[in-house]
């Protein structure tokens, strides 16, 4: 998650973690872990590449680097590269990361040459974006053919949104200018060269209660497991592409 532009840009320090040594940034690092193991396991079964592990990846609103550091340790050897548009995140993920490089720009411009990655992975970002379309041509100009392509974006058609109304989440952030519901991202990927391999939404967690103990154990059991299901209804959006070759 980043900041990325949008109508009105949440103040920047909203995407900082705890500090790492508290007991509170302990609990964060622990949560990021288990919430993001998910993607290493979806990474791996779906490459195309002679080995299981891409050579270059690409994180577009890379926020302070926790995904980039697990990918880090997940896949050795590989090449990695955060791009943000805020230097105080990218500061923050150039500390948290061992070697990974920053581009400071816009995922809707995206400064690096065609071709040249095997995975760009955006997860909460595209919905800050005003035009989501650009990022997604983007998107499939710097990826190599058979290279994957994975999204998550909250859904403003899933049940937490429908309960909450407008006290949403989604809704009560003003950056989120590209709220749209899952066939239309479904439609934009498949129409710009890519192929759907996975895609579905997350649980409940939109609504307050299944973020609290014991309800939030029905909600993140699962979703550490699985990742997502092959529903529409969940918080989030997630999409699993590869670019046609």
């Amino acid at each position: 998650m980043s900041a990325q532009e949008g109508a009105s840009s949440p103040p920047v320090a909203d995407y900082l973690p705890p500090p790492r040594h508290s007991l509170r940034g302990v609990y964060h690092e622990l949560l990021m872990r288990l919430t993001y193991d998910i993607w290493q396991r979806e990474i791996r079964r779906f490459s195309r590449w002679p080995s299981d592990r891409p050579s270059r990846i690409l994180e577009c609103g890379c926020g302070p680097g926790f995904l980039l550091r697990f990918l880090e340790n997940w896949f050795l050897g590989a090449e990695f590269v955060g791009l943000d548009l805020d230097e105080q995140l990218l500061d923050s993920a150039c500390e948290r990361t061992t070697h990974a490089g920053f581009v400071r720009g816009s995922a809707e411009e995206i400064p690096l040459a065609d071709a040249t990655f095997d995975l760009l992975i955006t997860l909460h970002m595209v919905e800050h974006l005003p035009q989501p379309l650009r990022f997604i041509a983007e998107a499939r100009r710097v990826l190599r053919p058979g290279g994957l392509l994975i999204v998550a974006t909250p859904n403003p058609v899933g049940i937490g949104a429908k309960v909450m109304g407008k006290r949403w989440s989604g809704w009560k952030d003003e950056s989120h200018v590209a709220l749209n519901p899952p066939h239309y991202w479904r439609t934009l990927i498949s129409s710009h060269g890519f192929t759907v391999l996975k895609d579905g939404t997350t649980g409940l967690s939109g609504i307050p209660v299944f973020r609290t103990l014991p309800m939030a154990l029905l909600n993140w059991g699962p979703l550490f497991l699985f990742g997502f299901f092959p529903w529409m209804s969940g918080e989030a959006y997630v999409c699993i592409a590869t670019v046609d070759e």
